[in-house]
């Protein structure tokens, strides 16, 4: 499965890096890339994963996720 987030507060490559370190720690999670030109991140699952996991993997940073 392919989701597309907005993630606000990202302003360099060192957010970007962080962003996928984060989704890439949750359970399920294949792919993360992040597109900082467009504030987003597509991430590639082998099943739906719920957007409170994105929200709780963003909570310990200066990032949201935009809804």
């Amino acid at each position: 499965m392919k989701k597309e987030l907005t993630i606000e507060g990202m302003k360099c490559e060192g957010c970007a890096s962080t962003v996928v370190e984060k989704f890439q720690a949750i359970e399920g999670v294949e792919r993360v890339v992040v597109d900082l030109e467009k504030k987003q991140a597509t991430v590639e699952s082998q099943n739906e994963i719920d957007e409170k996991a994105f929200i709780q993997a963003l909570s310990d940073t200066n990032y949201k996720l935009v809804k």
